[in-house]
C-alpha cells in the first residue's frame, strides 16, 4: 500500500471531522481503523480484542493505533503513536488518556458506540460529548480515491490467481484446495468470502474473494473449457444515477446483489427487498453478483469500468 494513499485517506478523515465538528475519532471496527491508520490490527489467540483500534485527533492531526509493535505502520505514524493491547478496561482508559489531545476533546465520535464505552470515556474525557460516528465513516468510504480503485483492482487480480489454479486442477483434485494453495504461494492468505469451487459435469462454478493490503477483491462465475460463461447485463447497468428498479431489470435472475466494496462490506447495499431508495453515484466501487457470476465495478462519470477483468 502506498504512503500517498494512507495520507490521502487520513486527510479525508480529518476534513470530514472538521465539517462535523468532531475533535477526536475513536474507531473500533477493523475496516474503519484500517482506513484511518493503514495498519492491520493484531490478532490475539485467534481473536481480536474489542477496543479502540484507532484514535484520530484533530488538534494534533495525528493518528494512533492499538498495537504493541510497529510492523506495518505507515509514515507519518511512529512507534510513539501506538498504545498497547490489553483486556483490562482500566488500563485501556489510562492508555487512551495518554494520547495527546484526546482528554481535551470536546466532542468525540465513536463507531459501534455502546453504553460500556460511554462509561469508559468518563475516565479519560469526562467533559466530552460522545456521539456516534458510524454514518460519518460510511460517508467517507462511500466514494473511492483513485489509489483505492487501483488497490481494489490489484486485489481482484490476486483473486484470479486462485481462479486459474482451480481451473487448472486435475480431475481428481479438489479445485478449492488448489486455489487456496496458489493464493498462499502468491502471499494472499486473508479471505474475504473464502473460496468456493464446485464441479457440475464439464462446468466448474468458482468464486474467490480475498483481502489484499486491506482491500477486498473477488471474482466468480461458471467456467466451461476455461472460459467464463453467462455474461450479465447487471455490471453495465451500474451507472451513476441508476435506481433499484433499473438494476433489478438488468439482473438475469432473482438472486442478485449490488453492494459497496472496499475494506469489506460497505454502502450501498441493493438487492431484492433491500436498498429501494438508493441511487448509484460516481466514485463508488461495487461488488456485483448475479447468480453465480460476480464482478467488481467502478462507477465513473463516463460509465461503469469492470475492475475484475481476467488479467
Amino acid at each position: 500500500m502506498s504512503n500517498d494513499l494512507v495520507l490521502a485517506r487520513r486527510d479525508r478523515v480529518l476534513d470530514a471531522m472538521a465539517l462535523a465538528s468532531i475533535d477526536a475519532l475513536v474507531l473500533g471496527r477493523q475496516d474503519n481503523a484500517g482506513y484511518a491508520c493503514g495498519m492491520r490490527r493484531l490478532w490475539t489467540a485467534g481473536t481480536r480484542p474489542f477496543g479502540a483500534g484507532c484514535i484520530v485527533v484533530a488538534s494534533t492531526q495525528r493518528v494512533h493505533a492499538l498495537s504493541s509493535w510497529e510492523a506495518g505502520i505507515e509514515s507519518p505514524m511512529t512507534f510513539d503513536d501506538l498504545y498497547p493491547l490489553t483486556w483490562n478496561p482500566r488500563i485501556m482508559a489510562a492508555s487512551m488518556a495518554s494520547v495527546d489531545g484526546l482528554t481535551r476533546a470536546g466532542r468525540i465520535g465513536v463507531d459501534e458506540l455502546t453504553p460500556s464505552f460511554r462509561r469508559a470515556a468518563a475516565n479519560f474525557a469526562p467533559r466530552a460529548e460522545i456521539v456516534p460516528a458510524d454514518d460519518l465513516m460510511a460517508r467517507i468510504r462511500r466514494h473511492k480515491l483513485p489509489g483505492e480503485v487501483e488497490a481494489i483492482a490489484s486485489a481482484c487480480a490476486a483473486a484470479w490467481v486462485g481462479v486459474e489454479a482451480a481451473l487448472d486442477a486435475a480431475g481428481g483434485t479438489d479445485p478449492a484446495a488448489s486455489a487456496i494453495r496458489a493464493l498462499a504461494g502468491a502471499g494472499v492468505t486473508v479471505p474475504s468470502s473464502g473460496v468456493r469451487a464446485e464441479r457440475h459435469g464439464a462446468e466448474l462454478a468458482v468464486d474467490v474473494g480475498v483481502i489484499c493490503d486491506l482491500y477486498e477483491g473477488g471474482v466468480g462465475g461458471v467456467f466451461a473449457g476455461g472460459r467464463r460463461a453467462g455474461a450479465s447485463a447487471l455490471p453495465d447497468a451500474c451507472r451513476a444515477g441508476a435506481t433499484h428498479a433499473e438494476l433489478s431489470a438488468a439482473a438475469a435472475t432473482g438472486d442478485w446483489l449490488v453492494r459497496g466494496l472496499g475494506m469489506g462490506f460497505e454502502q450501498p447495499v441493493i438487492g431484492p427487498g433491500v436498498g429501494a431508495g438508493e441511487r448509484l453515484e460516481a466514485g463508488m466501487v461495487l461488488s456485483v453478483t448475479n447468480g453465480h457470476r460476480r464482478d467488481v465495478v467502478h462507477v465513473t462519470a463516463d460509465g461503469p469500468a469492470v475492475l475484475s477483468q481476467r488479467p
